[in-house]
Parts: C-alpha cells; structure tokens; sequence
C-alpha cells in the first residue's frame, strides 16, 4: 500500500510537469480588429510640402509595419487637388500651390490601393496666434538658469490645440517628421478626465540660459481631431480599469478599416528667449 501511495504521488508530479502552466503562454493578444492600413499625417499651412504615410499595420511584437507602395494620393479643398508622389517607401509627398488656405472648409484624403478607394475629411481651422499669458507651460530662474515645466495635457482652453516645442537638442517641427510625437503637448477644451481614468502627471521639463531660445509651433485641432485625440488619451495617457483598446478608436476614414486620423491644421510659430517665458 505503501508503495502504490508512493508511485501515485510521483505520477502526479509527472503530470504536473508535463501539463503547460498558462503563465508561461504567449502574452501577446492579436488584435481583435485588423486594418487595412495605418495612414499618418494630413494638410498643414506651415509648409508648402504635404505629407502622408502608409503602412500595414504589425500583427505580431517582433514585426514592424510595412509601408505600402504604389498607392495614388490625393488631398482636395475642393478647388485644387494636390497630388502626392511617393518618396521614400510609403512616405507620399505633395506640393501646396495655393496660399491662401480654405479656413472652415472641408480638406478630402483620397487613397486608391488595391482596388480598393478610402477617403477622409477634416475642417481647416484657423489658429489663434499665440500669446504670452496663455502659453502652456510654467518657468522660474533658478541660479541664472531658466527651469521650465510642460505639461503634456493642460484643460479649460478656449479652443483645442497641439503643441510642439523646440530647444536645446529637440529639433524644430516639421510636418515630414513622424518620429517626433513624443515632444506634443496638447491643450483642450473638455475638461479632465474623471476618476475611473486617473491623470497622470505628465510633463517634460527644460533648463536654459537667459539669451537661449525656444521656438513654440502651436497647431489648430478641428472638433473632430480635437474628440479623436481625446478618446485616444482616454484609452492611453489616462487609462484606467475599464480602458478599452487604442487601437480601436474611430478615426475619420471611410471605405475600409483604416487606422488613424487625416487632418488638416494651421500653424502659428514664434520663437522667444528663455528670458522672456
């Protein structure tokens, strides 16, 4: 008897061994949605270059997006077209011949890749010039150093905004530039999110001289970018306990399952002495 306690007890080690503990799994949960591709950029009065960049989007952690080629790209206000030409892999660019921007009109994306047309329309707001007292950020000098906070998030603005700004080793915004996101800030007209999303603090700070400069882009967000950007967050930079997916949120494209928000923005662009912040 003892012997049969004994070889039961080890063939349950064994089968325990054997038996795949569920921690071990692959942790990584393939999206529940999949997307024909992911389109980032839009129209901006800042440049007279446009830019727009597609790519299919990565379904497993190990693997980058591709970029997609060969695709036919356009961008209307209605009046004039223009058309974008494909540079570096999925990269497409267009020139802007016009100089007088359509403010409070419709700008149309048209994308035509695989048979298959996707098309996008976001309002051209205009930008309210910058002013000083109502710059998003806070400084105080210290030692004759000028100690600088921004927050990525700031509420109650009158009017929805993004910002970017450039100093010290942060290079100056350009709209060919999609590795710069991280230096964003945004200001916005809904207020805070509520306690099931808890804020988190987050901001970037400086320290410069006196006499050195910082040069302040500050970029128009239509309602629809402004809400986009918002439910984004919520899923992001506030996620909390019932946070759904990013991925998922709802841009403004029509035609196919497209990832991503076609915009069309407005820029104001000043540049100040530490000194003066």
């Amino acid at each position: 008897m003892k012997r049969f306690s004994i070889y039961c007890f080890t063939l349950v080690l064994l089968l325990a061994g054997c038996s795949k503990n569920p921690l071990e799994e692959d942790l990584f949960v393939k999206p529940v949605r999949t997307y024909d591709m992911a389109v980032e950029g839009g129209f901006n009065t800042y440049s007279l270059f446009q830019y727009i960049r597609l790519t299919k989007p990565a379904l497993f952690p190990d693997s980058a997006p591709t970029p997609i080629r060969k695709a036919t790209v356009t961008i209307s206000d209605g009046k004039t077209a223009i058309v974008l030409r494909e540079g570096q892999p999925g990269i497409y660019i267009g020139i802007n011949g016009r100089t007088d921007p359509s403010y409070n009109s419709p700008y149309t994306l048209t994308i035509k890749y695989n048979d298959k047309t996707y098309t996008a329309v976001d309002t051209l707001r205009q930008v309210v010039n910058i002013i000083d007292d109502f710059l998003p950020l806070s400084t105080r000098t210290v030692n004759n150093q000028v100690i600088g906070t921004i927050p990525k998030h700031t509420f109650g603005y009158l009017n929805a905004n993004k910002w970017y700004f450039s100093y010290s080793n942060i290079p100056a915004w350009t709209p060919g530039r999609f590795d710069i996101t991280e230096n964003y800030s945004y200001t916005h007209l809904l207020g805070s999110p509520n306690s099931l999303y808890p804020l988190s603090n987050l901001k970037r700070t400086f320290t410069l001289a006196p006499n050195d400069f910082i040069s302040i882009y500050k970029i128009s967000l239509s309602e629809g970018y402004s809400r986009y950007l918002y439910s984004v967050f919520m899923e992001t930079d506030w996620s909390g306990l019932f946070s759904g997916v990013p991925v998922n949120v709802q841009g403004n494209f029509s035609g196919g399952n497209v990832q991503g928000y076609f915009s069309a923005v407005d820029v104001d662009n000043r540049t100040y002495s530490a000194k003066e912040l």
